[in-house]
């Protein structure tokens, strides 16, 4: 299984709920989605020295880049308001300006947060017209397995950029506490989630060096081969 199947993860999301064909879909209600209304879009021009980031040799515009190549993605990145960080199902990425002040200087939160939204862009979404059809209990339940791909996934990607995942889990710890509910897991679990996700990683970048010690493949992060675990 290839990391964007996220091998170890807790749920499989291909497995997500269905409905049996004799419930109707309700045709009033508004279109229900997994994820949440995106926050408002802010100009580099708003955030002043924060548009630095953004540059080309900015670390976000580099943590952006690194992270499409290693998912094989072509995700954007904005400064927004009213957010820590979200993805649109256009794959653009919204991260907040009052999240981007406090951890500027901590590559390791930014590479984590950001990588948890790559994992929710690659992860398996019902089409729209099965979504409606889901209830409430179906669409958190959903949701939730969502939350759990990309924390695993944010743990593997801090891996594979040779990123420790502590800041992340600090970050979760200090900052999420309180946000155990219908979407969330409780931060400890999360926490967990995020380790085992880099802990299973770390294994394949070491059994790769054990099998190719002169190959210097694995430390490029723009052109690492991912080994599979069915290997």
């Amino acid at each position: 299984m290839r990391i964007d199947a996220a091998s170890t993860a807790l749920t499989d999301l291909k497995n997500a709920p269905r409905v049996s064909s004799g419930q109707a879909a309700q045709t009033t209600e508004a279109p229900k989605t997994i994820g949440e209304t995106p926050p408002t879009i802010v100009s580099l021009s708003e955030i002043g020295n924060l548009a630095a980031l953004f540059s080309k040799g900015g670390i976000v515009s580099k943590l952006k880049r690194r992270l499409n190549k290693l998912k094989n993605k072509k995700c954007r990145v904005t400064p927004a308001k009213g957010t820590i960080a979200c993805v649109d199902a256009d794959d653009l990425v919204y991260l907040g300006v009052e999240f981007l002040e406090e951890f500027q200087n901590q590559e390791d939160v930014l590479a984590g947060v950001m990588a948890h939204e790559w994992g929710h862009a690659c992860a398996l979404k019902p089409p729209t017209g099965e979504m409606n059809k889901l209830n409430w209990n179906q669409i958190f339940e959903l949701r939730r397995a969502h939350e759990v791909l990309a924390d695993e996934v944010s743990g593997r990607m801090l891996a594979l950029m040779d990123l420790k995942p502590d800041g992340l889990v600090n970050f979760l710890l200090q900052k999420t506490k309180g946000t155990h509910n219908l979407k969330y897991h409780d931060p400890e679990t999360r926490a967990e989630i995020i380790k085992k996700g880099f802990e299973e990683e770390k294994r394949k970048i070491n059994l790769a060096k054990d099998l190719f010690p002169s190959s210097r493949g694995y430390r490029n992060h723009f052109h690492s081969k991912i080994i599979d675990d069915d290997v």
